[in-house]
């Protein structure tokens, strides 16, 4: 590998840590209430119901949900990082903000979150995880973010279709509904990465396996296109509040998602 080209991977993976939502050590939290997020309905609206995720609700035994993914998923506590990010704050990453929507637009219904998976690995490394997750607890809910990995380092779609196709029919075998999330918008990776192959692998293998896919290349980039969460762009002064501010709004609309498809199986 030629030096042009490691300094291109370098710069690709720093960037990924910074827009994997990871927070770092000291990010300063964002009140809650001073958010607005736009969420779009034709983005926060599933194409298939969530049964699984209503009889739960209709219940109230509480909804088990099974969040597996990269970086931006669980935050990274394994202090590989580098100096540049200190990834010591999990529980601020996407699915727990998502959590926190949930409970406060269904204070009626108990909602209990695991989040697994790690740094780096592909939908291929996680499927193991996934098998044993399901065959040892019961999920109502699987939310599966993958993607950007396989693109990152140029893997083969039909890997990852053939991967994703197994994991999803054990989750659906093991009575959990599933949502698949794609790779997060940035501009250096769409210019340094054909994201296509993998964005239509995971969006047909979705729909050809029962699944949900939740459009976060789409929502991130009218975000960023729009300024109103843009942290490619943000100052160093402004960078720890835009992590935040984004991954409250990915919680925000995936829990949107989430009870949406809810609402679509209860009718």
């Amino acid at each position: 590998m030629n030096m042009q080209r490691l300094s291109h991977v370098f710069l690709l993976v720093f960037l990924l840590a910074a827009v994997s939502g990871a927070c770092w050590a000291e990010a300063p939290e964002v009140a809650d209430a001073a958010v607005a997020c736009d969420l779009p309905p034709e983005l926060t609206t599933p194409d298939v119901a969530f049964p699984r995720v209503a009889a739960a609700l209709s219940a109230r035994h509480g909804v088990e949900i099974l969040a597996l993914g990269s970086g931006s998923t669980v935050g990274d506590t394994s202090g590989k990082g580098g100096p540049a990010f200190v990834y010591s704050r999990p529980a601020a990453s996407f699915p727990y903000h998502m959590l926190e929507a949930l409970e406060a637009s269904r204070p009626d219904a108990r909602f209990h979150l695991t989040v697994t998976g790690g740094r780096n690995m592909t939908a291929e490394a996680m499927l193991e995880v996934l098998q044993q997750e399901v065959a040892a607890h019961h999920y109502d809910l699987l939310v599966w973010q993958t993607g950007t990995v396989e693109a990152v380092r140029g893997l083969r779609p039909e890997t990852m279709r053939d991967v994703l196709e197994d994991g999803i029919e054990a989750a659906a075998k093991a009575g959990a509904d599933v949502t698949v999330v794609d790779p997060q918008f940035s501009r250096f990776l769409r210019a340094n990465t054909d994201l296509s192959p993998y964005q239509t692998t995971l969006q047909q293998t979705a729909m050809m396996n029962g699944a949900a896919l939740f459009h976060r290349f789409d929502l991130t980039q009218g975000w960023s296109s729009s300024g109103a969460i843009d942290l490619e762009r943000a100052s160093r002064s402004e960078r720890d509040h835009t992590i935040t501010l984004l991954n409250i709004c990915l919680g925000r609309a995936l829990a949107k998602f989430v009870l949406t498809g809810a609402a679509g199986a209860a009718h």
